[in-house]
């Protein structure tokens, strides 16, 4: 549920999520990592990605919350200004002929 408390939760991440370049998914427990070389494999589309600068420390035994199984749900405190919400528009085509309409 949207806004929901949840139990157990980290403090939102004080940066921007990291996304995979080949699909846009976010980084999260399931990826596979390789720490010498500081990359992410998207489970998705099986993208290496770098990790950003500061992940310069990361390791096995110092994961940043989007790697950790038992946090399900991670919440980002963005950087940038919110977007304006979505607008809705509902448009009807009265256009067509009542032929045109039946199957």
């Amino acid at each position: 549920t949207p806004l929901k408390q949840i139990a157990d939760a980290p403090p939102p991440l004080p940066y921007e999520p990291i996304f995979c370049k080949g699909c846009r998914a976010v980084l999260n427990p399931a990826c596979q990592i390789d720490y010498r070389n500081r990359m992410w494999v998207c489970p998705f589309c099986a993208t290496r990605n770098h990790f950003p600068h500061h992940y310069a420390d990361i390791s096995e035994q110092n994961l940043p919350a989007e790697l950790i199984p038992q946090y399900t749900t991670i919440d980002y405190q963005l950087q940038r200004p919110f977007a304006p919400p979505p607008v809705f528009l509902l448009v009807v085509d009265t256009s067509g002929k009542e032929k045109e309409l039946q199957a």
